[in-house]
Order: C-alpha cells, then sequence, then structure tokens
C-alpha cells in the first residue's frame, strides 16, 4: 500500500496485456537507479503497443520513455537488450512469437504462427518525470487502503501473538489479501489512471524470422541463455517441440528442433550447464542435451495440476523449482530427483510464473490468477540435506495492487531489489523488496 496522494510506481496500458520483460542496458553509460522493462498489448490479430518503460527507485516513480508499433499480435515477448549503438544511437532488441497470417497466391489468407526478432529506436532515454507520468490516486482508495492495511495488519499481529509458524503465516498473508479484495468489491473503490495515448509511436524493424524445419504448432515460450549478460541461444517451445538458434558474430543461426512426442508448455536453459534445456509437459519435467537432442532425466512431480513454470537457482547447481495450477510450488535437486525436498501451497489459485532472485536465491517473486503477487523468502543448505529437508521458509509479503489476474513478474537485471508485475487488465506495477528484508540479508 501507499501513504502518499500519487501512486508513482503503477504504469497503465490502455489494452488488455499478458507480456512482460525485464530490460538488460548495455549502454556504457547506464544510471544503476533506473530500471527498465518492456510491456506489449494483447490484442488478437491485429496492431499491438510495445511499451519501453523506465523506473526510478529514488523518486519511486515511473515513466514511459517509448512506444513501439508492431503489427503483429503478440503471445509471447522476451527483450534481448538494449545497446547503444555509434553515434549514441540506442536500439532495444526483442524476440516476440504470434498467430499471423500471410497473404497466398490465391488471394486468400494462410494464419500460422511465427517468432522474430524485431528491434525499434529509443530516443527518450533522457526524458524528464513529470505529473503526466504519475498515475494520479483518488482519495477513496487512500482511505480505503489505510482502513485495509489497518484490518489486516491487526490480524497478523492477532497470530504473531498466538506463536504461529512459518506455513501458518502464509495463511495469514492469504487472508490479508481476502480482507483487502472483500473490501474494495464491497466499496466499489476504483483508482484513476492517467496515460498519455497521444504519444508518438515508434516503428519496430522486423530484422529476421526464426524459422524452423517445421511450422510452429502454437508457440507456448521463448527461453533465453542470457545468464552470462548477453543472449547466445534462443529455444522457442511449441506445442510437441523445441527449436534451438544460437548468436553469432552477426546473425543468428537455426541449430536443431526436435520432436519430444508430449504436450510441452514451458521451458528454460540451465543457468549452469549451457547445453541443456528444461521443459514441462502436464505434472512431468524433462531435461534435454541440446548436443545431441537426449533426454538426461525426467520426474513426476505429483502436483494436483498441470504445470505453469519452471525455474533454476542460478547461485547454487541442481535446485529448481516448479509451480502449478494448483496454487503449489515444489523444490527439487536434481542429484535426487525422483522426490522434491520442499512443497509449499503459497496461491490460492493458479500460480502462473515464479522467479528466483539472481543475486539473492533465498529470495522468491510468484504471480497468480488469485490476482497477487507474492514475495518469499526460502533458506536451504547448499548441499540439500533431504532426510531431515532442513528449509526455512517466510512469506515477506503479499502485494494486492492488481485488481484482475497476475500474468507475469520479472525481476530487473540492474539491481537485486526491484521487480515488476504484470495484471491482464494492463496494470504494471513495480515495487522493492522491504527495506528491513535487505538488512537482513546483506548483514
Amino acid at each position: 500500500m501507499y501513504s502518499g496522494k500519487f501512486l508513482k510506481n503503477t504504469y497503465s496500458l490502455p489494452y488488455k496485456a499478458r507480456c512482460l520483460s525485464n530490460v538488460s542496458n548495455f549502454s556504457p553509460k547506464q544510471s544503476y537507479n533506473l530500471h527498465y522493462f518492456l510491456l506489449s498489448s494483447d490484442i488478437p490479430f491485429r496492431e499491438n503497443e510495445i511499451h519501453l518503460i523506465e523506473y526510478d527507485d529514488t523518486s519511486f516513480s515511473i515513466r514511459n520513455v517509448e512506444i513501439f508499433e508492431h503489427k503483429d499480435q503478440i503471445d509471447h515477448m522476451v527483450c534481448l537488450g538494449m545497446h547503444e549503438k555509434k553515434h549514441g544511437e540506442k536500439k532495444v532488441i526483442l524476440c516476440s512469437s504470434g498467430f499471423q497470417s500471410f497473404d497466398v497466391s490465391n488471394g486468400t489468407e494462410q494464419m500460422k504462427y511465427t517468432c522474430s526478432l524485431s528491434q525499434g529506436c529509443v530516443n527518450n532515454m533522457e526524458g524528464e518525470y513529470s505529473d503526466d507520468d504519475v498515475v494520479r490516486r483518488d482519495p477513496q482508495v487512500e482511505e480505503a487502503d489505510t482502513k485495509i492495511d489497518d484490518e489486516a495488519d491487526t490480524k497478523i499481529a492477532d497470530e504473531a501473538s498466538a506463536n504461529v509458524g512459518d506455513e501458518a503465516n502464509a495463511n495469514v498473508g492469504d487472508e490479508k489479501n481476502e480482507v483487502g479484495s472483500s473490501f474494495r468489491m464491497n466499496g466499489n473503490v476504483k483508482r484513476k489512471y492517467v496515460c498519455d495515448e497521444g504519444k508518438k509511436k515508434e516503428p519496430m524493424e522486423n530484422m529476421c524470422e526464426l524459422k524452423s524445419s517445421e511450422e510452429y504448432v502454437r508457440i507456448k515460450n521463448i527461453a533465453v541463455d542470457d545468464y552470462e549478460s548477453e543472449f547466445r541461444k534462443i529455444a522457442i517451445i511449441d506445442k510437441y517441440h523445441y527449436t534451438i538458434f544460437e548468436k553469432s558474430t552477426n546473425d543468428i543461426n537455426y541449430i536443431l528442433s526436435k520432436n519430444v512426442e508430449k504436450e510441452l508448455n514451458y521451458g528454460v536453459f540451465d543457468p549452469h550447464h549451457e547445453n541443456i534445456l528444461t521443459v514441462i509437459s502436464d505434472i512431468h519435467f524433462y531435461g534435454y542435451d541440446i548436443r545431441n537432442n537426449k533426454e538426461i532425466f525426467s520426474t513426476y512431480t505429483n502436483h494436483k495440476a498441470n504445470l505453469s513454470s519452471i525455474d533454476f537457482n542460478t547461485n547454487i547447481p541442481n535446485v529448481v523449482i516448479t509451480s502449478s495450477n494448483d496454487g503449489y510450488i515444489k523444490f527439487w535437486d536434481l542429484r535426487f530427483i525422483r522426490t522434491d525436498f520442499f512443497t509449499l501451497n503459497i496461491h490460492s489459485h493458479w500460480i502462473t510464473s515464479a522467479h528466483f532472485n539472481n543475486f539473492h536465491d533465498e529470495l522468491l517473486l510468484t504471480t497468480s490468477t488469485d490476482n497477487t503477487v507474492k514475495l518469499h523468502k526460502i533458506e536451504y543448505s547448499s548441499n540439500l540435506n533431504l532426510q531431515k529437508k532442513e528449509t526455512n521458509y517466510e512469506l515477506i509479503k503479499t502485494y494486492k495492487d492488481h485488481e484482475e489476474s497476475v500474468y507475469h513478474g520479472a525481476w530487473s537485471k540492474t539491481d537485486a531489489w526491484v521487480f515488476a508485475s504484470l495484471s491482464y487488465d494492463g496494470r504494471c506495477v513495480v515495487n522493492s523488496v522491504p527495506t528491513e528484508q535487505k538488512y537482513k540479508i546483506l548483514l
């Protein structure tokens, strides 16, 4: 919640939205208090918009840097970086996929899934923050949020005095969210936004199409191996295949495509083994060595619903987290893959994303269709004593800034403490890890 008169850390697209990507700023003059994110509208079979936003963590403000025109549907989007060219020219490069129409020889249109690289010029990096970049706050919302905080904090204090455990604390966070949601629904409180819809839009230049040996069948995810700063590989995961492209000095080259004979939903590169791609299918996950297309590990996760995402701990090898539509997360050690070493119910509805913090791996960010964003702290030994399962869990905070399903969360590329979330109504909120938690981690 906020105590000021302005809701500075919220940005609203004028359209529905699903895609959010953090941005690596490779400019030699980058400021580390500035954080960049890309958002895209979700308008089927029509032109879409991609918004580049900047968050200043000293003033807690967001401004729009550029609005790009994208002529096609956008189902998935990953930013590959923002670069400064000769003469100070800046460009943002992204990989996106969607369902597009093409004219054929007989005058009819053919629809198919495509994936391509695009770039756009960034001309407004030195812009000033103004009142138009700030989302003004309805006084009713200020009063409502104060009441919600008071009621929820009282509930948490009562539970704390009863010496509840960590898992119970997670439930208290859910109850706090329910108090807030109930009050908003019954009080008919609405937020007001200021959006500069008349801003000039910059065109996106299509650099190349990433073509596979076979046509894509409903692209599900774009995975990028960018753990060593700039990206090296791209994996396009469709319904039955994964397709690998590799970056060379002046080009990006098709490497291989594999039909895994399973219905896929998501995939991610292993940050500790650059040739390992891990994909999820229903309630299983599989690891493939892309040098020879061999399956090297797999497991049945015993989730109660299909998996929704998977992520690797970037600091401790072999540690993986799975999230599911059952609202649970599970932690795995790939050395002992037959069973997970930690399971927790953290959301009341589908989990849409789960991401380790790349700097401090005890921090975990999750989003859900229960309209919430949650920040967790999970500590365990790097040796993972699986017999004793020595894992300490704490729900740091439940963020209730969204009024619709939250589809994605992303940590900042340039700072350990800043993260963004995007809900289907086009609202993007940027938050920071609470100060007291920073001190606990650093000291």
